[in-house]
């Protein structure tokens, strides 16, 4: 797999992980609300947490990865960058689509495109 160049776009992706990441805490505030079972309850918590530590240290990479430009994610980080995309609005969701699927996205695109296109929404 090629790797994926560009500064904004990195950028673009660590925003969309900081935005399902806010999600799922909020989620887990929520179940910590909960009177239900603990082992449903724990198992709320251990998917929670487990798919907010898979995404802080994606997240993690791509922060190292921006100043460079450029990054290399392995076939699990792509599908989870992938999902996390899914969730956002246009034109980001598009835009993280197209870099995992190995299309150029250079920075000029990524401005123009989140100029022109709603900037203030983020998720879905």
């Amino acid at each position: 797999m090629q790797a994926i160049q560009g500064r904004m776009i990195i950028n673009v992706m660590r925003g969309c992980l900081s935005e399902v990441s806010a999600t799922l805490k909020a989620l887990r505030g929520q179940v910590a609300e909960t009177k239900e079972g603990d082992a449903l309850r724990n198992g709320l918590f251990f998917s929670l947490d487990l798919n907010l530590a898979a995404i802080h240290l994606l997240g993690i990479k791509l922060m190292e990865a921006e100043p460079v430009g450029e990054v290399d994610l392995s076939g699990a980080e792509r599908v989870v960058l992938g999902m996390a995309g899914s969730f956002m609005a246009e034109p980001v969701a598009q835009l993280i689509d197209d870099a995992l699927e190995g299309f150029a996205v250079p920075d000029e695109r990524v401005s123009r495109e989140l100029a022109s296109g709603a900037a203030g929404r983020r998720l879905q």
